[in-house]
This record gives structure tokens, sequence and C-alpha cells, in this order.
């Protein structure tokens, strides 16, 4: 009798759990703000935590725009980063789970010595995941072009540029 009960019980909580997340805030005018969790960035690249916002244009194209902002360094050897993205995402569904493709444009400045400049332009490719109607988890993975100019030393990447893990929540 409890092995029937506890079955019950299972059936009954995953029921209630599918149901509850059924809906997310994917739709035309929805804000959203992503905050990295992890990135890895490709070399060359200053680090810096890049927030980022989307606004939903349709039900499944969004406008991608961010800023990050870093500063610090090793004593006597302070730096500032200053970095800024655009670009557009197109989601293939609209459901809890919404695989995407985008472009996006990146620039970052980093003052100090030596100072450097960086801009990307890359294709993204990613899932994001809704926990609930307002929060999400995203994955992404871009390939595309780096240009870095460090010093003087001025290099260029092509490949794969950036993987990152983002938390977002929807207003």
């Amino acid at each position: 009798m409890k092995k029937i009960a506890i079955v019950g019980a299972a059936l009954a909580f995953a029921f209630v759990a599918g149901s509850a997340s059924a809906a997310n805030s994917m739709s035309t005018g929805t804000l959203g703000l992503s905050v990295p969790v992890y990135s890895a960035p490709a070399t060359g690249v200053p680090v810096n935590p890049l927030i980022s916002g989307k606004y939903f244009v349709g039900k499944d194209m969004a406008i991608l725009g961010g800023f990050g902002f870093l500063s610090g360094g090793p004593s006597g050897s302070t730096t500032t980063t200053f970095s800024v993205l655009a670009g557009m995402r197109k989601y293939m569904n609209t459901n809890d789970f919404a695989p995407f493709v985008g472009g996006v444009f990146e620039y970052s400045s980093t003052s100090g010595t030596p100072s450097s400049n960086a801009m990307s332009l890359a294709v993204e490719a990613g899932a994001e995941y809704f926990l609930a109607k307002q929060f999400s988890i995203e994955g992404k993975v871009g390939f595309g072009y780096i240009s870095v100019d460090n010093g003087g030393t001025k290099s260029s990447y092509f490949g794969t540029n950036t993987a990152n893990l983002s938390v977002n929540y929807y207003f």
C-alpha cells in the first residue's frame, strides 16, 4: 500500500510541476536582463563582466544590448575596461526550452599600461531554459572574428570566441 501511495504522490507532483512550468515570458515588448555566471573568452581578449539585456521585438526575435565595466589589477598596475555589445537573436521555438541563433558585435577598451582595444563580430548559438515564468538559464557559444590591439601589438583570431552560461530575469 505504501508503494502505491508513493507512486501516486510522485505522479501528482510531476503533473503539478509540469503544468506550473508551462509558461514563459517570451512575448513582444518583454525586457530581459542577463547576468553571466561563467564566461570563457578567447585568448587575448580582456575578461570583463558583460551584463546584457534583450528586448523582444517579436515573440521569437530579440534585440541585444550590453555594457561591461572592470577595474583593478595588481598593486601599482590598475587597469579599467569598458565593453559594449549589440546584436540580434532569433529563437527557433518559444517553448520553455528555446534554442536560438544570432549575431553580436562587441567592443572592449582597456586603459592602463599597456592599453588595449578588442573588437569581436560573431554568430552565436545556444539555448535558454525557463525555470519559471520570469527566470531562465542560458548557455551559448560564439564563433567569429576577433581583432585585438594590445599596446601596439595587433592580433587577429577566428574561431570559437566565447562560451557563456548566464541567468536571465524578465520584466
